[in-house]
């Protein structure tokens, strides 16, 4: 693991897990003082931190060899990066290769949690006016990048890829909770040109996060753009919200929080044979069966524009909101989104107000 803070100039011995020529700088300085840079080049045939990140599960498991500073459903973190007014530039061939398939294979037998310790790859902590460049993310056996108690970031550029490679798990879904980003507790955060394969959320925007931008970003299998998880603790593009009832404790469990989510705009995705178009979940953690909504999260002033491609199944929209509070004031304009050739367009929405612009009834 490795915890670096960062003052105006980075000092960095080893950054990257895989061949690098990196710049770690000081962004411009107002007072027009000389430029300080600390180039990064590997110690040997481009492996020189590979053995930080070998697949030893057992030993990363334990909550003293990875930092815990992503508070939200308690998760480790291998490489944190922590400061102000930096850049961390990996020209498109540097980055983190995080061994994945070995602990892909292990848990398709062992049981998966969150908190449970499988490390986050890349985390940026309480970092301020900071940029990262073209940097890449092989393999990662969880999140890819988590952001967290931070405010002005840019990523620009940023490419991750957690695709299984053994042949006995052909045709499944292995590559569990490999997210490309997780924002939590940030604001002012940026992300542009990005291309992401992985099994889980491509964006997951969790608690206390505002002022999110991300776009042009390509993002293929897994579960799409996702808000949530929203209302856990107590006190696609789709909103995924705990239940009303507390059930359990975090990480694994939880619920009866309340939240808001307002404002939040899609603009110009194409979908390409996703699940669901859009999709808003209030009920995780609740028993199974028909049972109310009654969470606490209010999801409000939400617009969706230009959106067009295709679904897999013929539900475009599933909006199952909260009985106690429900989700109001949502527009739709210029989406053009089908499911396939045979079936008929599904449109479902549960206890929602003032819902504009579906070419058909949600009911």
């Amino acid at each position: 693991m490795m915890f670096v803070s960062l003052k105006s100039l980075a000092v960095l011995s080893t950054l990257i897990a895989f061949g690098l020529s990196a710049t770690i700088s000081p962004l411009s300085d107002p007072n027009n003082k000389p430029e300080r840079v600390c180039r990064l080049t590997p110690l040997g045939l481009g492996k020189d931190d590979t053995d930080q990140f070998e697949p030893k599960y057992e030993y990363w498991l334990k909550p003293e060899n990875t930092y815990r500073v992503v508070f939200i459903q308690s998760q480790a973190s291998w490489f944190v990066v922590t400061g102000s007014d930096f850049v961390i530039d990996a020209h498109k061939t540097g980055g983190i290769d995080g061994n994945g398939q070995p602990w892909w294979n292990h848990y398709t037998s062992a049981p998966r949690r969150d908190g449970d310790g499988r490390p986050i790859s890349f985390t940026l902590w309480r970092a301020k006016n900071a940029l990262i460049k073209d940097f890449k993310i092989l393999s990662p056996p969880f999140w890819a990048n988590a952001i967290a108690e931070s405010e002005d970031v840019v990523y620009d550029g940023m490419f991750v890829n957690a695709t299984n490679t053994d042949e006995r798990w052909f045709g499944q879904s292995v590559v569990w909770n490999t997210d490309g980003i997780d924002t939590y507790r940030s604001s002012g955060i940026t992300m542009k040109n990005w291309d992401i394969t992985c099994g889980d959320d491509c964006i997951a925007i969790k608690g206390n996060s505002s002022k999110i931008i991300a776009r042009d970003f390509i993002c293929r299998g897994g579960t799409g753009v996702a808000f949530g998880s929203l209302g856990q603790y107590a006190g696609l593009i789709y909103f995924k919200a705990w239940d009303g009832a507390i059930a359990g404790t975090p990480p694994t469990g939880g619920g009866g929080g309340r939240g808001l989510v307002r404002n939040a705009v899609f603009r110009n995705f194409v979908f390409d044979r996703v699940q669901t178009g859009f999709q808003i979940v209030q009920n995780f953690g609740a028993p199974p069966g028909d049972v109310p909504v009654t969470s606490l999260v209010k999801l409000e002033k939400m617009k969706f524009e230009n959106i067009r491609g295709t679904t897999n199944e013929s539900t475009i929209v599933r909006f199952e909101c909260s009985s106690v509070v429900g989700c109001s004031d949502i527009q739709f304009r210029n989406v053009k989104v089908t499911g396939p050739p045979n079936g008929t367009d599904e449109y479902i929405c549960e206890y929602t107000k003032n819902l504009t612009g579906l070419p058909a009834p949600c009911n």
